[in-house]
């Protein structure tokens, strides 16, 4: 498909105000599936924004840049991969989410050079502080926002103007072997994205559950829903039951007169 004029300038000011709202506003922080969406929306294909963007949502779990450290964007990721899998047409999308997730690889060292920039920015800020002129520091804190959306605007742009030509030169040289296994890297990622949740999780407690779960869904066939409600069930329960005074107090006896350190 061709992407028009209207589509182009939407995409990329969603990709710019993303970028720029999970560090200032955060509207829709990491909220990678609902961005997938409305992209795919704009493109006329909402239903790959989705799958795109659930798939995007599994692999990001338990990723984050913390102590200062740089992550992949996933989110950036998963609205190059929507964008390529709606514009190649192509029902089969683990072509697009590995190129989106060689984009947000990449994308690491753009945040390495706005940390960077954003050390300067700080130091303009500071300086206009000690002046006592605050509303020119108050402006100044845009200097941040403006590089923001550019970081999400410009990859986007150069997808949408070079995306087409790239990806069928792309294609056309990939052999099977390759693509066979890019689309088993698509279903390993999200797994790993469970993996990595798991270790801040206190599975050696509750590792009962997940043997339920693992019935459930390998052996009964249930989808994610219907889990997931389960789930839900099994956690309301238990928490009425720690709420129970009662049942607190029988805890309370069992433990030795000790209340059980959650």
């Amino acid at each position: 498909m061709e992407v028009n004029v209207f589509q182009f300038i939407l995409i990329v000011f969603l990709a710019g105000f993303r970028a720029m709202d999970q560090y200032s506003t955060q509207l829709f922080p990491f909220q990678h599936a609902l961005m997938c969406w409305l992209v795919g929306i704009v493109l006329g294909d909402p239903n790959t924004g989705l799958i795109v963007g659930g798939t995007i949502q599994l692999m990001s779990m338990g990723a984050a840049g913390l102590g200062g450290s740089s992550a992949p964007d996933y989110g950036m990721a998963g609205m190059v991969a929507t964008v390529l899998a709606c514009i190649t047409g192509s029902s089969d999308v683990s072509v697009g989410l590995a190129v989106g997730v060689a984009v947000a690889m990449l994308y690491v060292q753009l945040d390495v050079i706005f940390k960077i920039y954003n050390s300067w920015v700080f130091s303009v800020i500071r300086k206009h502080a000690i002046a006592g002129e605050y509303n020119k520091m108050l402006r100044s804190f845009f200097l941040s926002h403006i590089y923001l959306f550019l970081q999400g605007a410009l990859p986007m742009a150069i997808v949408l103007a070079f995306g087409q030509a790239a990806i069928d030169s792309v294609l056309a040289i990939m052999p099977a072997w390759f693509t066979g296994g890019l689309t088993i890297a698509a279903g390993i990622l999200p797994v790993t994205g469970f993996a990595m949740l798991l270790t801040f999780m206190p599975v050696n407690k509750f590792y009962a559950f997940l043997i339920a779960g693992y019935v459930l869904a390998a052996y009964l066939n249930l989808g994610v829903l219907p889990i997931a409600l389960l789930g839900a069930v099994v956690a309301i329960e238990y928490f009425r039951l720690k709420s129970d005074k009662s049942f607190i107090a029988a805890d309370v006896v069992q433990n030795g007169g000790e209340l059980e350190d959650e």
